[in-house]
């Protein structure tokens, strides 16, 4: 900074000298070429008017009849005035018209005036005043000459003629004194007539009756055209930038302008520029060693310690205090280093014990954590997360890869988990979902905590939680679900589910109107098969009773099991007609009992021992009653169904029985 410092200030201060050193010698430059511009233009105005004088003169003496007689007038021109002083081409009398009367030197290439008898000049020829007019070209001669006209008056003050001064451009003229005073290797100067926005003569001949830039292309042109009296600095037609001063000639209502090119004028400036650069540049080069140098020698001990701080993290070794250099700011710094180093040793010891405790804790609980960063979708895990989902370091931590771990059945709703979270919908929550192990491809239940963490701008960073297998749990539950509502031999709904199953069809019959059924049967030959072969038989009569009667009913029906060999069929959605309805029931009851008197072949087999085998009979005493959801209780509607049953047994067994209003009950138990 302190080397900046000093380049920044030693390199404005260049650039304010080279600014105000080209400002200086612009305005000088403007003042000089202005004052020597001035002064030619004040020249060429005593010339100009001189020479109208001059005419003047000659005009006044020439008389109407002298006009009358070419010879005479010759003769007299002559004998007043050489042609070359100051005339460079020739004098010519002509009429007010313009046509020519006569010229001196004969001979001379007559020149057709008729031009000179339009426009600004003739108006003042036939006011009586002189004038001078723009430049033209001699249509004999082709040469560009310069007219200065006087009018010829008779005594009556009526312009009857015209007295001609021509001047040739095209040859050495008076015109050319003002290269006398121009200085510089490539100054040009102009005369020009801004009227007809020409060229009256230039230090370069080739530019004699050249024509200006059209008025909107060069504004500074313009604005010399306009009458502007000044310096300015402006690109030429030919691309090059110039100096420019223009002075008016008010005798022809001309102006003279000097040019210089812009290379030409600031090349002392330019040298000036370029000694001061290099100055600069050995000056900084200077200053910038020397800083440098001395702020090298003054942080090297600051480099030794940078030096050693930085290899510490890279040793293995225990972290060491750091030797005190000097007893100055250095060493005050390495003090308050070594006092760090020693709190921080005492913290990564306290944190390393509590690391390895936590990581017990998560094995002991297999709690497993994540982090998950929410910009790039980049996460890490722990070991026991790992272990939970079966993948090792080299797995792909990224939102792919964690939706890849997900049971493609759970994906959605992890998916709208994860935007509630993201809309602050709920910023943390546990969730239970199925994964797939990528090691063996086994399901796992797992039970999630996650938790976001915002910036200090409230934009949220992490996504921060725990995981935890509860596979065992999941199964756990399933257990005590079957062992809460199935009966644990038939895998048919107890008492309690069937229960609830009969509530819900009541409520749906409610709803629709439609009858439904409840057949409660009793096994009428089961207690032989337990004294004579067994309770191992009467379980597995049992089990293949419970797989009969779910063949003869619907998906939407239910069979269960009350105890013992006492079983409850549910029929939903029979039909709006009672006796529809009954006779519906009946077709499904009768498919029952003819199923279940067909013989069981039963099979015992034991490791070690010839399989044992019997073929038992076994018939169902069928109660039915048909209902609609009305003021009666389920318990109204079994005890129906059971004393229906009943009614069967007494009937002679294997037989089916309807309820119907005013049956006796009977007392329960086994046939």
């Amino acid at each position: 900074m302190s080397l900046a410092i000093v380049l920044t200030g030693i390199w404005s201060l260049s650039l304010y000298v080279s600014r105000t050193l080209r400002t200086d010698m612009q305005r000088l430059l403007r003042e000089q070429q202005l004052s020597t511009i001035s002064q030619l233009a004040n020249n060429l105005n005593a010339e100009m008017t001189q020479r109208l004088r001059v005419l003047e003169k000659m005009a006044a003496k020439i008389s109407p009849a002298m006009l009358e007689q070419p010879t005479a007038l010759n003769a007299f021109l002559a004998d007043r005035l050489t042609p070359q002083e100051p005339f460079s081409h020739a004098l010519v009398v002509t009429r007010p018209d313009g046509a020519a009367i006569t010229e001196l030197p004969p001979g001379a290439g007559l020149i057709d005036l008729h031009d000179m008898a339009r426009g600004d000049l003739a108006k003042a020829l036939a006011a009586g005043k002189s004038g001078i007019g723009d430049p033209m070209m001699n249509p004999v001669l082709r040469t560009p000459v310069v007219a200065m006209a006087v009018p010829i008056v008779d005594p009556q003050g009526k312009v009857i003629g015209v007295l001609t001064g021509l001047t040739d451009l095209g040859r050495p003229n008076f015109l050319d004194k003002i290269t006398q005073g121009l200085d510089g290797k490539t100054t040009g100067y102009a005369i020009v007539a801004p009227k007809s926005r020409l060229v009256v003569t230039a230090t370069d001949p080739r530019r004699v009756m050249e024509a200006l830039p059209a008025p909107g292309i060069n504004p500074q042109i313009d604005r010399f055209a306009q009458g502007y009296e000044g310096s300015a600095l402006f690109t030429n037609a030919q691309g090059i930038e110039v100096l420019a001063s223009a002075r008016r000639i008010p005798v022809a209502d001309w102006y003279l302008a000097a040019m210089l090119p812009s290379t030409e004028a600031f090349a002392p400036i330019r040298d000036m520029q370029q000694r001061v650069l290099i100055a600069t540049l050995l000056l900084s080069l200077l200053a910038g060693s020397l800083i440098w140098w001395m702020l090298w020698q003054q942080l090297a001990p600051m480099r030794k310690i940078a030096n050693q701080l930085a290899r510490l993290p890279d040793s293995k070794k225990p972290l060491r205090p750091l030797p005190t250099v000097r007893p100055d700011e250095i060493g005050d710094m390495v003090n308050g280093f070594n006092h760090l180093l020693k709190t921080l040793t005492y913290r990564e010891e306290v944190l390393s014990e509590t690391k390895r405790f936590l990581k017990e804790s998560q094995n002991m609980a297999g709690l497993g954590s994540f982090v998950l960063d929410v910009s790039s979708g980049l996460w890490k895990s722990s070991d026991v997360f790992d272990t939970v989902f079966g993948i090792d370091s080299s797995y792909e931590r990224t939102l792919a890869g964690w939706v890849a771990l997900i049971h493609p059945d759970d994906r959605a709703m992890m998916a709208a988990d994860l935007k509630n979270k993201m809309l602050d919908l709920d910023q943390s929550r546990h969730k239970e979902y199925r994964i797939i192990r990528q090691d063996d491809q086994a399901m796992r239940w797992v039970h999630s905590f996650a938790r976001l963490e915002s910036d200090d701008q409230g934009r949220f960073q992490y996504l921060r939680g725990t995981i935890q297998d509860i596979t065992d749990r999941k199964q756990m539950e399933v257990q005590m679900r079957q062992l809460a509502f199935y009966d644990p031999l038939t895998k048919l709904p107890n008492r309690r589910l069937f229960s609830d199953r009969l509530t819900q069809t009541m409520a749906a019959s409610k709803r629709s109107a439609c009858h439904c059924a409840l057949i409660f049967l009793d096994l009428d030959n089961f207690k032989p098969v337990n004294d004579v072969h067994g309770h191992d038989f009467g379980d597995l009569l049992l089990i293949e009773v419970a797989n009969r009667l779910k063949c003869c009913v619907r998906e939407m029906d239910t069979v269960g099991r009350l105890g013992g060999d006492e079983f409850v069929l549910l029929i939903n959605e029979l039909d709006t007609n009672k006796a529809e309805s009954i006779t519906q029931a009946r077709i499904i009851a009768e498919k029952v009992r003819l199923s279940l008197a067909a013989p069981y072949h039963l099979s015992i087999s034991q490791p070690g021992k010839t399989p044992t085998a019997i073929v038992h009979r076994c018939t169902a005493s069928i109660g039915v009653v048909v209902f609609v959801s009305d003021e009666n209780s389920q318990n109204d509607i079994l005890k129906w169904a059971d004393m229906a049953m009943y009614q069967a047994k007494e009937a002679g067994r294997d037989a089916i029985q309807f309820y119907e209003p005013g049956l006796n009950p009977r007392a329960t138990g086994a046939a």
